[in-house]
């Protein structure tokens, strides 16, 4: 399991490095935004049982293709909302995991639209001043905390994080995820700087590396939570080793709205 968990990784580290060099080409980046959001919603949707509604399942795939290859008119102020109420809406679902026996269908709707909206920001990413670091960085950082949080809990982990919500993730772990993850894309900056291919406020980075690795951890949190609610392992098999896009891509759906509107509140923290 380890292994083939590994050679997927590498294969999806190859696959994503090629979309980053290549997303200058506005098809390359909303062409895996359609793809992401259309998996997700269905596995979503076949957690819940949602997906037996053939009209609503339809409705909901075909407006997350046609939201991903559109400029959305005041997309920022609806990530933003939608951000704000997806911590509220998982952080009562965690709460609640021991009694709630369903995910609602209009909850599932609204999560699927949080879905769509979430994977839609990476082209926001794209799109703003050294938009293809900052998408490299968005990827990385989530990556790079799931793999280190996994490493360091396997090695010294002893202490349980949330064990209703995913048994196997532990307190060392999840905080060696972020101090490794954080450490290793500030030497990298630093090494760019360097370079002078990059011009880097560190401050501002270290903040932001911080608080995505948080956030992309309540995020794996969050939608670990459906799937004790929904009684279900994995949301799908399409990734050998890791599950659905679910399960691989939880933390990246609450970092990458988070960069966007950090980058646009406080001004990129590379030039």
């Amino acid at each position: 399991m380890f292994l083939t968990r590994v050679l997927t990784g590498a294969v999806l580290t190859v696959i994503l490095g090629t979309i980053v060099y290549f997303s200058h080409i506005p098809a390359v980046l909303n062409t895996l935004i359609a793809f992401l959001s259309v998996k997700g919603i269905y596995e979503l949707y076949k957690a819940t049982g949602l997906h037996k509604n053939k009209v609503i399942t339809t409705v909901s795939c075909a407006a997350a293709i046609a939201l991903s290859f559109e400029a959305i008119p005041g997309n920022v102020y609806i990530v933003a909302v939608l951000f704000t109420t997806a911590i509220i809406i998982f952080g009562m679902l965690m709460s609640k995991i021991k009694v709630k026996e369903k995910v609602e269908p209009l909850l599932s709707v609204i999560i699927a639209v949080m879905i769509t909206f979430f994977f839609k920001s990476l082209s926001g990413i794209r799109n703003t001043e050294k938009g293809v670091y900052l998408l490299g960085v968005t990827m990385l950082i989530s990556v790079l905390t799931d793999i280190f949080a996994y490493l360091c809990g396997k090695g010294f982990g002893k202490h349980k994080l949330a064990p209703v919500l995913s048994p196997k993730k532990t307190i060392e772990g999840s905080v060696g995820g972020t101090i490794c993850a954080v450490a290793i894309l500030m030497i990298v900056a630093l090494i760019l700087s360097k370079q002078n291919i990059l011009t880097v406020n560190y401050g501002i980075l270290a903040v932001y590396l911080l608080s995505a690795s948080v956030l992309g951890q309540f995020g794996d949190l969050a939608f670990s939570s459906v799937k004790r609610i929904c009684g279900i392992k994995d949301y799908g098999k399409l990734l050998p080793g890791h599950g659905g896009v679910l399960d691989r891509f939880d933390s990246m759906l609450f970092v990458a709205p988070f960069t966007y509107l950090f980058c646009l509140c406080t001004g990129s923290f590379i030039n």
